[in-house]
């Protein structure tokens, strides 16, 4: 059963990320916000101007979901990061997991700038324009719940400050792992900015009256760093709107598998390519395996030395992402081979489980996203030493071109519609 709002609720989400921006961070809450919409909810959206962003990607089509019922506000920024690219060229600006790639002198002398004299990162130069405009938001339009998302974790900091101004029910939704990401190791903090780092950190969590999370494992991170235990889990999701028009055209002779989205050096793949290699010839005449995303050069140059058809489709609007999922015959997840990996969830693994094709996921078999696949039976999971195995999963599949089973039942509660259900609950 529906719930719905009989009071205009009045919600303020604070997102770096919204349209045009591309990538996976965009998507969470533009489809929550276009279902809280529907469901009643008054959803106002303050974001950064795109001309004054330091947005990696652009995907237009993005803007295609935002609900028009929801009212956003831009506001200028001062982005160090522009900067750089302007003065270096865009190439020399450490991105996320890309940080690994090596350096030149250079870029090592911005990573150290990026980390230390802009904590926690550099597009905290946007807070001091949003929180201004927020507060005329709060004002004028009796604002009574705050959502602020990140990363980037800077924006959890406009939250903070205004927690600390208003009589306003706080909500911190934190899609990624702020000290404990992956990458955070290689971004050369000193030990000054890490000590700072981790006091805004928690400041955060402690203040938080809800803390929103994406998975099981970092509910369980977060907890460890916060007496605050109002920790609610809601997951990454698919928009079932995004497959209702999407019919799979595909009559290639080929058995393709497809992998979405980003792959650093860290996700380390080895185990796949591998198991690739020890399919035999005729299997390897029959495959296809499609990268459509950002993918580090030394793994593009891996998979391009498989002797398999591979092609590298660079970033491509998100309508066309769905129509690749629904078309393949298998889908490739890696979780990064990095510590505390069991709470990774991205946001790719819904839309492959939206697509109803099946998943073949190199990671732990105790991680959250294992646990997903098993019990929407979507799939299987294999530990990277488990190549022989891998190698004949692929082998079977490849030589029978068999489907996997497809359980629409099992997968409704990770679509967007029911999630913004469970955030109408906490608001």
């Amino acid at each position: 059963m529906e719930l719905l709002i009989k009071e205009n609720k009045q919600v303020l989400i604070i997102s770096y990320y919204w349209p045009p921006s591309g990538g996976a961070g965009v998507q969470r809450w533009v489809k929550l916000t276009k279902y809280l919409s529907r469901l009643g909810a008054k959803c106002h959206v303050l974001t950064v101007n795109e001309n004054k962003s330091s947005y990696t990607s652009f995907d237009h089509s993005l803007n295609d979901d935002v609900h028009p019922d929801v009212s956003v506000y831009k506001t200028d920024s001062f982005e160090p990061n522009r900067i750089y690219s302007n003065l270096f060229g865009k190439k020399s600006i450490p991105s996320a997991g890309f940080s690994s790639d090596k350096q030149s002198l250079k870029q090592k002398f911005i990573a150290f700038i990026r980390s230390n004299l802009f904590i926690p990162d550099p597009r905290i130069g946007w807070n001091r324009y949003a929180y201004k405009k927020a507060k005329e938001i709060i004002s004028e339009n009796n604002i009574t719940t705050l959502i602020t998302t990140s990363p980037p974790h800077s924006t959890q900091l406009i939250g903070l400050k205004l927690k600390k101004n208003f009589d306003i029910k706080w909500i911190s939704d934190l899609r990624d792992p702020w000290t404990d990401i992956y990458y955070y190791p290689l971004l050369n903090h000193s030990t000054i900015s890490h000590k700072k780092n981790l006091s805004l950190e928690k400041k955060v969590l402690d203040s938080s009256d809800c803390i929103i999370t994406v998975s099981k494992g970092l509910k369980a991170l977060f907890r460890k760093k916060t007496e605050n235990k109002n920790i609610k889990i809601i997951p990454n999701g698919y928009d079932p709107d995004d497959f209702v028009n999407i019919q799979s055209s595909s009559v290639d002779e080929y058995f393709t598998i497809i992998y979405t989205g980003t792959m650093t050096d860290q996700y380390n793949p080895a185990v796949f390519i591998t198991a690739i290699n020890s399919l035999n010839r005729e299997t390897r005449k029959n495959l296809k395996f499609t990268f459509i995303g950002s993918l580090s050069l030394g793994l593009q140059s891996q998979f391009e030395e498989l002797n398999i058809h591979f092609s590298y489709v660079p970033t491509v609007p998100h309508s066309m992402i769905n129509k690749y999922q629904c078309e393949a015959d298998l889908l490739l997840l890696v979780i990064p081979d990095t510590p505390n990996n069991l709470g990774i969830l991205t946001g790719k693994l819904f839309e492959y489980l939206g697509s109803q094709n099946p998943i073949l996921n190199i990671g732990p078999r105790k991680g959250d996203a294992a646990e997903i696949i098993e019990h929407c039976n979507a799939g299987k999971t294999y530990e990277r030493w488990e190549q022989k195995k891998i190698t004949e999963y692929l082998s079977n599949l490849i030589n029978n071109k068999r489907q996997g089973s497809k359980n629409d039942s099992k997968t409704k509660k990770y679509s967007r519609k029911v999630q913004a259900q469970q955030i109408l609950e906490i608001i």
